[in-house]
């Protein structure tokens, strides 16, 4: 999936040599369902999309299965995306290939690894803990040497992140750690305190652009997610 920005805009990509193309590759492991998530999207400059003309074509390869990336476009972003069935397993190597029309470079070799995959086992949706007191995080996982990424959103408190090293598998986030959020989008109206927050848990590893773009980035990331109450 691409953040929709205001102020997005598409172009034709005939407009657009290869090497003034900056690539974003995406493969994302859900924690319940095997296929691996792949995306790709194409821009120059920062809020410019490209869209693939007459002749062109994004694919995404990995673990015996190849898939044709499908054509997206919505408020000015467009982007490509598919599913490559039961490639899950760590270490796959997952491969994009944008192939060009009218003479333009084709960029056949952006290649990415899978991380392991990850599963949050506490905190359990639907719980609720007081921002007063310790919450334990732990997750099921593979021997890994990345590191991981705990990330917390909601509408009642402040987004936060820690990092935890590898082969770290639990981690309890001190009191205090969500902070209230201090104001209101309604004046006159109190903000809320108790709201519900969604704890993610991403893996990530980074890969290699083939060498005909100008830039970018390609990484793969295993995800898990759950939905807690946070309350004063």
């Amino acid at each position: 999936m691409v953040l929709v920005v205001a102020g997005c805009s598409t172009v034709q990509s005939k407009d657009v040599r290869t090497s003034g193309i900056s690539a974003t590759y995406v493969v994302t492991l859900p924690e319940t369902t095997d296929v691996a998530n792949v995306s790709a999207s194409y821009r120059v400059g920062t809020l410019t999309f490209i869209e693939l003309g007459d002749g062109e074509s994004v694919t995404s390869s990995g673990g015996g299965k190849d898939v044709k990336l499908e054509h997206h476009k919505s408020a000015g972003v467009t982007d490509y995306d598919g599913q490559l069935h039961g490639v899950v397993a760590a270490g796959t190597e997952i491969t994009f290939n944008l192939t060009r029309a009218s003479g333009n470079d084709s960029a056949p070799r952006s290649t990415v690894k899978l991380p392991g995959r990850v599963k949050l086992t506490a905190p359990q949706t639907g719980t609720t803990y007081s921002r007063r007191a310790a919450l334990p995080v732990r997750f099921d996982s593979g021997p890994s040497d990345l590191s991981s990424l705990v990330t917390w959103a909601g509408d009642c408190i402040q987004p936060g992140s820690l990092q935890l090293e590898p082969g770290r598998t639990e981690v309890s986030l001190p009191p205090g750690s969500f902070h209230p959020v201090t104001g209101t989008p309604n004046p006159g109206r109190k903000p809320a305190t108790t709201c519900q927050v969604t704890l993610m848990l991403t893996r990530r590893t980074e890969g290699t652009l083939d060498k005909a773009f100008k830039d970018g980035s390609i990484t793969a990331q295993s995800e898990s997610s759950r939905q807690i109450t946070s309350a004063p």
